[in-house]
């Protein structure tokens, strides 16, 4: 007796170029952030770029394309039935991605390395979006607006009153959270130290959002998939985006081992640094004294600390007894220059 075949695995649907395309301009926008990013660790730029507000605003908005695009995507692939195994295999390939960035990063500084960042956001959410898949888009809808507005300070809250039911959407952040091992989820009082922050609130809300227009714009998918740019720019940046995983991974290293070389061939000059040490001392200086006041302290203090151990560190907590006493002589002395 013959044996009765498996069942075909559905069939995997078309690409849609746009997709690729935007998932392109996605990465090549990252790879300019973390280029200013490392420009401005390495003190080849005057701009702080993790704290000045139009980059942070750029980063988020590169974070949250990223994860729209995935809910986007996760729509698309299960269009005609989830194959389980091309989604496992694109999970798996994701949380490894995801393992060997926090692995990278502990190694190179556990004080500031990537926990939960956004590969494990994407890895975790391409779980928890499945069920949503299938949901009824407005539920999905609200499920997104709850992520997102959850997180927010205690001023907001929202009302809804659907016919005889109404309740109160309450900010949820809470002390709770503020356990090391819950900082994934992004409810807590504070923001963890690390370099690449991206938790399940609110950015897997911003996941369902996708997953929205993916289902919103199912009808118009065959006709989107018939687009096909045929510019050398738009083919670069589709190639991009379909190997977007592996760009993630590797061009940071590449960055960062260019920008050593470079500093080891063109050094900043002391002018330089000391004009970038003022400008972003100053500003957090400002308060009880005057901005003058505060540029001949922030001058000073640069006087003090380049050229020696003390320059390099990063925080008071992470100096000896022997350098805090020198550190705490030298504000002592500057603040005494600059009433």
């Amino acid at each position: 007796m013959a044996a009765i075949p498996d069942a075909d695995p559905p069939r995997r649907p078309a690409r849609i170029a746009v997709v690729d395309l935007a998932r392109g301009m996605a990465i090549v926008a990252m790879v300019v952030y973390h280029t200013a990013f490392d420009l401005a660790g390495n003190g080849l730029i005057a701009t702080d770029v993790a704290t000045d507000i139009h980059w942070k605003v750029f980063a988020r908005t590169i974070a949250g394309t990223f994860l729209a695009l995935v809910g986007i995507g996760l729509v698309l692939a299960s269009r005609n039935g989830l194959n389980w195994r091309a989604y496992l295999r694109r999970l798996a390939f994701i949380a490894g991605g995801a393992a060997l960035v926090s692995i990278a990063t502990f190694w190179f500084d556990r004080t500031t390395f990537v926990f939960f960042g956004i590969l494990h956001e994407i890895a975790l959410a391409s779980v928890l979006a499945l069920p949503f898949l299938w949901a009824p888009v407005w539920l999905t809808a609200l499920a997104a607006a709850a992520l997102i507005v959850a997180p927010l300070g205690s001023p907001l809250a929202l009302s809804f009153a659907w016919g005889p039911i109404a309740f109160t959407l309450a900010p949820l952040a809470s002390p709770v959270f503020d356990q090391p091992w819950l900082w994934w989820v992004g409810l807590s009082t504070v923001t963890p130290v690390t370099i690449d922050y991206v938790p399940v609130f609110p950015w897997f809300g911003v996941v369902l959002a996708g997953v929205v227009l993916g289902r919103m714009g199912l009808p118009y998918a065959e006709r989107l998939a018939a687009v096909q740019p045929r510019d050398v720019v738009s083919r670069l940046l589709m190639l991009a985006g379909r190997w977007s995983l592996a760009i993630y991974l590797v061009h940071q290293p590449l960055i960062v081992g260019a920008l050593y070389v470079f500093t080891l061939l063109n050094p900043p000059s002391e002018a330089f640094l000391r004009e970038r040490w003022v400008g972003q001392c100053t500003p957090a200086c400002v308060g009880d004294r005057t901005e003058q006041a505060c540029t001949t302290l922030c001058g000073c203090l640069f006087n003090g600390l380049y050229g020696t151990d003390l320059y390099s560190m990063r925080a008071t907590t992470d100096m000896t007894p022997e350098q805090q006493t020198r550190w705490d002589a030298l504000v002592d002395r500057c603040r005494a220059a600059a009433p």
